[in-house]
């Protein structure tokens, strides 16, 4: 049997797992009864209400049930008015249509002398907020925040952002009133002006410029922590707007900086500093001092922000952050990945001639520590460091070569067609490389697990195909010695499991070798591999080249 109560309404559904649709349709039944009939008390009816609430939370529509909800609203009895409240805010939308018929309740409400009735109106309002309410409303609620109560004043100011982002035109007229409420004689009331016009401010923040020596009064005069965090996040969005207020706001926030024990407050400081102070080098010091703590905190949290907020830093003052550098590379070790992508983003800024090798040493032993798509983000980074800026910090390319070569031998780094581009930039860029560069391609062609790791990673192939394409372009570097052993290599059978394109370069070099070591009639014959002419030579390695045509396809 359903019971009229709440608890019994729990009680009954935990009862009923296996059939809650046939037990909710019977309380749904019994509730229609209790709401329809006009026999039936206050106190049934808002506990109907209250039982729809619950039903509603569960995910059962109580749509059906809006003009009896605003029935129970109209209650005079405290009690009975708060289940009507809080069942129209947890089922009243924009489309719901008997929201107009609250307008007058609000009306009355609002003017009722007990603060705890206007408080549930004004909650209520905020929940189900429309354009006409809000229209209709909005000069009731500009009269509310005068109250003589701190209580109506606060929860006034509050529903104003509400009333804003549904009749934005309210906002020019009523604004004098919200700006008043900074200067109200009690904190919460500040706190709630301050918490609304900073919300307002993140659309546009030079509307708000005007405020900045009331917000800045409120900062040295407030002690209030979570309006300090809403106060220096203003003032962050206000400072590039304005460069004299950073320069103004530098002592307040050392001090604030210095001696507050709030780790919440601190990087919200931090942050400000970040974003419109970085001219002022001894607060940027100061942040990054602060931010080192966080960094080497044991909460994962802390060391997150800490590197995110040195990003911040890094694109005005690297050279502060690179001074982290040890600290920032050892954070490349910890579980949370996270953690290890904000720390590999850092490394970038850090780069300078004297320790690009140092760096890309470190990141290569984290390649071969590492997996998945951090790893793939490794080789990146090592390759993104390394050409920055054309290449500006590489002082030996040969060093660069090798490095590329390493990476392209890691299994499953699956880079090859970056490292690729890489390896022929350099080696057509660079003139003075090229005698190493193209030995180090030749140790490619000929290294067999090169070609067996074409099978397991399809980007593999890209680094062969730039290998043969530069010793065959620049084939007149090559020695007497290794003509034999790349010929053999550039047409030897497992050449036709690479892709085709890959095929067909490795055959081009073998001809522009060819070419290159027999002369070209102006020139005196260069040295081939056995024979001028004839049998043998690199023409004979030519003449079993079939079996690549093949795989080509023509």
């Amino acid at each position: 049997m359903f019971e009229k109560t709440l608890s019994d309404l729990v009680k009954g559904l935990r009862s009923n797992k296996r059939r809650e649709a046939e037990f909710v349709s019977k309380c749904i039944a019994e509730i229609k009864d209790e709401l329809s009939s006009k026999d039936k008390s206050h106190h049934v009816k808002a506990n109907a209400v209250l039982k729809l609430a619950y039903l509603q939370m569960l995910g059962y529509d109580m749509q059906w049930a809006s003009f009896h909800i605003v029935e129970v609203m109209s209650s005079p009895g405290f009690a009975h008015k708060r289940l009507g409240y809080l069942g129209a805010s947890v089922s009243f939308h924009d489309e719901t249509e008997v929201v107009l018929l609250c307008t007058n309740m609000f009306k009355k409400d609002f003017g009722d002398a007990n603060p705890y009735v206007v408080g549930l109106a004004i909650n209520c309002l905020a929940n189900i907020c429309t354009t006409d309410l809000a229209r209709d409303l909005v000069s009731d609620v500009v009269q509310l925040m005068t109250s003589n109560r701190a209580y109506v004043r606060k929860k006034a100011v509050l529903v104003m952002y509400k009333i804003f982002l549904k009749f934005p035109d309210a906002l020019r007229p009523s604004f004098p009133k919200l700006k008043d409420k900074l200067e109200d004689r009690d904190t919460s009331a500040v706190s709630c002006a301050v918490n609304v016009i900073c919300e307002l401010a993140r659309k546009n923040p030079q509307n708000y410029l005007a405020l900045a020596p009331l917000f800045f009064k409120l900062l040295t005069h407030t002690a209030n922590n979570w309006m300090l965090i809403k106060i220096v996040k203003l003032l962050g969005a206000l400072c590039p707007l304005e460069p004299r207020l950073g320069k103004k706001l530098v002592e307040p926030l050392k001090n604030l900086i210095n001696t507050t024990p709030a780790k919440s407050l601190l990087y919200e400081a931090i942050h400000t500093v970040s974003v419109g102070m970085t001219p002022h080098l001894d607060i940027v010091q100061l942040s990054m001092e602060k931010l080192k703590g966080f960094v080497e905190d044991e909460d994962q949290n802390l060391k997150y922000l800490g590197l995110l907020a040195m990003g911040n830093f890094m694109t005005v003052h690297p050279r502060v952050v690179a001074e982290h550098k040890t600290m920032i590379l050892k954070c490349l070790n910890d579980e949370d990945i996270t953690i290890r992508q904000r720390a590999l983003d850092l490394v970038s800024g850090m780069i300078t001639k004297k320790n690009l090798q140092d760096i890309v040493r470190i990141l290569m032993d984290h390649v071969q520590t590492s997996e998945g798509s951090f790893r793939h983000d490794l080789v990146n980074k090592v390759i993104e460091i390394s050409n920055a800026n054309g290449y500006a910090a590489v002082t030996n390319f040969e060093w660069y070569i090798a490095i590329l070569c390493r990476l392209a031998r890691e299994p499953g780094v699956g880079c090859g067609e970056r490292i690729k581009q890489q390896m022929m930039d350099v080696l057509i860029r660079v003139r003075a490389v090229r005698p190493y560069g193209v030995k180090a391609m030749i140790d490619l062609l000929t290294d067999a697990e090169m070609h067996a790791q074409c099978s397991r990673d399809a980007t593999a192939s890209q680094v062969m195909y730039a290998a043969a394409w530069l010793v065959g372009e620049f084939s007149e570097l090559l020695e007497q010695a290794a003509l034999q052993t790349v010929m053999q290599a550039l047409l030897h059978a497992n050449v036709t499991s690479l892709p085709e394109q890959v095929q067909s370069v490795y055959l081009h070099s073998a001809l522009k070798i060819y070419v290159t070591a027999s002369g070209d009639g102006t020139k005196k014959q260069r040295r081939l591999p056995i024979a001028p002419a004839g049998a043998g030579g690199a023409l004979d390695l030519l003449s079993d080249a079939p079996a690549v045509g093949d795989g080509v396809g023509g």
